[in-house]
């Protein structure tokens, strides 16, 4: 079995939440005994500028790259707000790309093209002319969702409108393009019940986030001494959802915190950290900006914020440090799509007092702490590992299919 895998990046290197999803699933595919070819839009805000023959041969056959200039131009955007394709999506339609994907499809026969989130469909048109290979479309997350929330946590104003007509936008534009695809790869079950509620005939499973926690060791034990403990969050800062919820913890949670336990620090870590978040002069905070070895770097420390207050999907992050074995404080929003419980292999809050409750709860019951971290380790081992999701989804396929 042969697929072509679409993506509006270029996963490399995997440190942020959409490059590890890319990578996690050609790896399920591949360990399966699948080859996977991958065209990737080099975009200017994540320039992959190595040498295409340095990276990892062993998981794709052959990588191609198209670069594409993404910059956001008002007038453009302005123009998109009465179109049909929302500007989110319209700026990452290119000819060479499309230009590349023809030769790929002339060339080779695929079995299935893979299309990584519905910024990839609207060159559907042209698979379907050059290809006969099913098109499977890997949700990440619902786009309109995480704009719906955006408005709902605004303040009214022009953006708060802006964020209301582009969740409508995207919503329209992420239901009809259900109907052109064969097969849908959500990335959690909520995501999949969602998207079959707007169109019940849509065939699909669900194919997580997966982290191969096998090869990683788990640290099943902490500092033993609770004036040590560090927190510490990492994620893209250019994403919104991550840049507006840790900057709600930075003002609304860590001067408490801090207040009540001056002994414990919090790092912050991410590529494309704003100026004004490596600039803020906070008592107890290290802004570390973007980290060579992120597993390094989670490995470092002990309890892992995501206090994630809109956005969607899944997120990577927390998949990453449960499988290292941390205690991951999260809302019910970053929670979203991890079959976790609460109080065994995660912690939930979802407001400043919850936050500041469960991390003193933690440092007073330090016994409690670790064995939640390893609950969290088991978890992702026994129900995320990469060759088991990827062996599902193929007898998926091959049910609906052959």
């Amino acid at each position: 079995m042969s697929v072509l895998q679409l993506t509006k990046k270029v996963p490399f290197p995997s440190k942020d939440g959409e490059s590890m999803a890319i990578r996690s699933l050609a790896s399920s595919l591949v360990s399966n005994g699948v080859t996977v070819d991958l065209l990737s839009l080099n975009t200017n805000k994540h320039r992959f500028s190595s040498d295409i023959d340095d990276l990892d041969s062993t998981l794709y056959r052959s990588i191609y790259m198209v670069e594409i200039n993404t910059n956001f131009h008002p007038i453009s955007f302005l123009i998109n707000l009465f179109s049909n394709i929302p500007y989110q999506i319209s700026r990452f339609v290119k000819k060479e790309y499309k230009v590349k994907l023809i030769s790929l499809l002339i060339q080779n026969k695929y079995d299935f093209i893979l299309l990584e989130t519905v910024y990839l469909t609207p060159y559907i048109p042209v698979i379907k002319r050059y290809s006969s290979a099913k098109i499977l479309l890997r949700t990440h997350n619902m786009e309109y969702e995480i704009w719906e929330r955006l408005y709902k946590g605004a303040n009214w104003g022009i953006s708060k409108l802006l964020y209301l007509w582009l969740s409508h936008q995207m919503f329209r534009y992420e239901s009809f393009r259900l109907q052109s695809i064969d097969y849908l790869i959500a990335i959690s079950k909520r995501e999949l019940l969602m998207y079959k509620a707007s169109y019940p005939s849509l065939n699909g499973s669900v194919v997580p986030i997966t982290w191969n926690a096998l090869k990683e060791s788990c640290q099943k034990t902490l500092k033993s001494n609770s004036q040590n403990i560090s927190l510490f969050f990492i994620g893209s800062l250019d994403w919104k959802p991550n840049h507006e919820g840790l900057l709600w913890f930075l003002h609304k949670v860590w001067p408490i915190c801090h207040a009540k336990f001056p002994h414990i620090s919090f790092y912050v870590a991410g590529r494309n950290m704003p100026e004004k978040i490596k600039q803020m002069n906070l008592d107890g905070v290290f802004m570390m900006g973007e980290v060579d070895d992120a597993v390094a770097f989670v490995n470092q420390h002990d309890i892992a914020i995501v206090p994630l207050l809109s956005g969607s999907g899944m997120r990577a992050k927390i998949i990453e440090a449960m499988a290292l074995g941390k205690v991951v404080i999260t809302t019910s929003i970053g929670l979203e799509g991890i079959e976790a419980q609460n109080t065994l292999d995660v912690c939930l809050a979802n407001s400043p007092e919850e936050f500041i409750n469960v991390i003193q709860h933690l440092l007073t019951h330090p016994a409690q702490m670790i064995q939640i971290g390893i609950n969290a380790h088991k978890n992702i081992r026994n129900n995320y590992e990469t060759v088991t999701m990827g062996k599902k989804l193929l007898d998926s396929l091959n049910h609906n299919f052959n």
